[in-house]
């Protein structure tokens, strides 16, 4: 009886891992782009185009693990990257795609470099300049 009692547990614990599909660094890398101009703010900008591996996660709940990248001063805005600080694209070192930005659900501070796994709901933005190419909604660190 009680391995059927622990077995219900370890199932109920697990519950909400198997509602997210585990992605790596290597699916979001299934983007391409294209430098097209803005002309209502003459500005150019890098055009996603995201391909069948990577689409397939669109709006769907996924988990992702990488190093924490504030995005301002405040360090209440973040983002997830495939590399540390020192290597990420901010710094010249790696592409767009490597980049995940959160949009938390709670709001808290992490320390730069700081290795952890989030789980969210996967946007992909093709052209909106005021956010990465991926972004993770109502993002809950695992």
């Amino acid at each position: 009886m009680s391995r059927l009692f622990f077995t219900l547990f370890i199932f109920i614990i697990s519950f909400p891992l198997l509602a997210q599909s585990f992605i790596d660094w290597n699916t979001l890398a299934d983007v391409t782009f294209e430098e097209q101009k803005d002309d209502s703010i003459d500005l150019l900008y890098n055009q996603a185009t995201f391909g069948p591996l990577i689409s397939k996660f669109s709006e769907q709940e996924v988990s992702i693990t990488g190093y924490m990248i504030p995005m301002d001063a405040l360090g209440i805005s973040y983002a997830l990257s495939k590399n540390p600080n020192a290597v990420c694209f901010f710094c010249g070192g790696a592409g767009p795609e490597t980049v995940v930005q959160l949009k938390l659900a709670k709001i808290k501070r992490y320390k730069t470099d700081q290795r952890l796994t989030f789980k969210g709901i996967l946007k992909m933005n093709e052209k909106d300049i005021d956010s990465l190419t991926y972004v993770l909604e109502d993002s809950e660190e695992l």
